[in-house]
């Protein structure tokens, strides 16, 4: 009798094959600030954006949500899927929604739609494009325990981009996970007022902040995956944030995942700020220190590569 656990395949929609294989290279080397190369694009996928931020909507927690939504049948067009599969018959068991890899990688709309007095630029922070999992998506169901790893976490009510660490807490609390332990690196030094007076105390007994920068070196002190491999088991369910604003320190640390399937094997879902070239976020608001020399379709590459490993892999704000 086969008992082989359930394995998760990627089914990455049609949208986002076709940006993957034939826009990203295209719109890569749009050398105008506007973007118009990608916008133009965008612009004439209008109702796949509206289907895929409807599903958003519809599926966010509420006093009248506790579960789920399922999506409809013009978003099961539009996003992308792990499929869950048993191993023995390869029947599907679940179909777990995940945001399709399209545009630059944020919010479908930033820098293309004018919101308001704020103009082009007002959705360029804003995370309501994300499917984050549910606590009934989480397989095997009933997990040993779960983390947080936060890198590049600033302070736990704000950051450059908006707050981090209080979004995941609050975030995936709304969706039946409760974070066991959470970890956190910032090299911006502050001071231990600023740091915890803001942490709820039902975080801060769980918290462990390290003011010090991360060090992508295998094996260091301060290499993340290096406490994540001693805290962790196979069982645990893990959520990774990497946004450190420094490409040489992200990098070989994305490097070092996608080399590892028992490191790959521990994360369950990954949120990766990746700072590629010639993209709205490059001309406009990231330090060219910052940057690496890939561009974006390096990055539909990496976040391509992640998901069939089985980790919900999501570009972050």
């Amino acid at each position: 009798m086969c008992s082989l656990p359930p394995v998760l395949k990627y089914r990455p929609s049609a949208w986002e094959t076709e940006w993957r294989t034939k826009h990203a290279p295209f719109v890569q080397h749009d050398r105008s600030l506007n973007w118009t190369r990608g916008c133009t694009l965008m612009g004439r996928e209008a109702a796949a954006t509206a289907a895929w931020l409807d599903f958003v909507r519809l599926r966010r927690p509420g006093v009248d949500r506790t579960a789920p939504a399922a999506p409809s049948e013009e978003a099961k067009e539009v996003l992308s899927f792990h499929a869950l599969k048993d191993a023995c018959t390869g029947n599907t068991l679940e179909l777990l929604p995940i945001e399709p890899l399209v545009g630059f990688l944020r919010h479908p709309q930033a820098h293309c739609v004018s919101v308001g007095r704020h103009g082009y630029w007002t959705l360029i922070r804003d995370k309501n494009y994300l499917i984050p999992s549910w606590r009934q998506e989480v397989w095997p169901r009933g997990r040993a325990s779960t983390f947080l790893f936060d890198l590049g976490a600033s302070l736990y009510h704000k950051g450059i981009g908006g707050a981090s660490t209080s979004w995941f807490v609050d975030e995936y609390r709304a969706r039946g996970i409760e974070f066991d332990r959470v970890y956190a690196w910032e090299a911006k030094p502050h001071a231990d007022v600023d740091i915890y007076a803001p942490v709820p105390f039902s975080v801060a007994d769980r918290m462990s902040y390290y003011n010090v920068p991360v060090d992508a070196r295998e094996g260091a002190r301060h290499n993340p995956w290096r406490t994540l491999r001693a805290m962790t088991t196979p069982e645990d369910f893990v959520v990774v944030k990497i946004d450190i604003d420094n490409s040489t320190v992200e990098e070989p640390l994305i490097a070092q995942l996608l080399a590892d399937r028992a490191l790959a094997g521990r994360v369950d879902e990954l949120y990766f700020e990746h700072h590629v070239r010639n993209t709205p976020m490059w001309r406009c608001c990231w330090k060219k220190n910052t940057v690496t020399s890939h561009m974006l379709a390096d990055s539909y590459d990496v976040f391509g590569r992640l998901r069939e490993l089985g980790i919900r892999a999501h570009s972050w704000v």
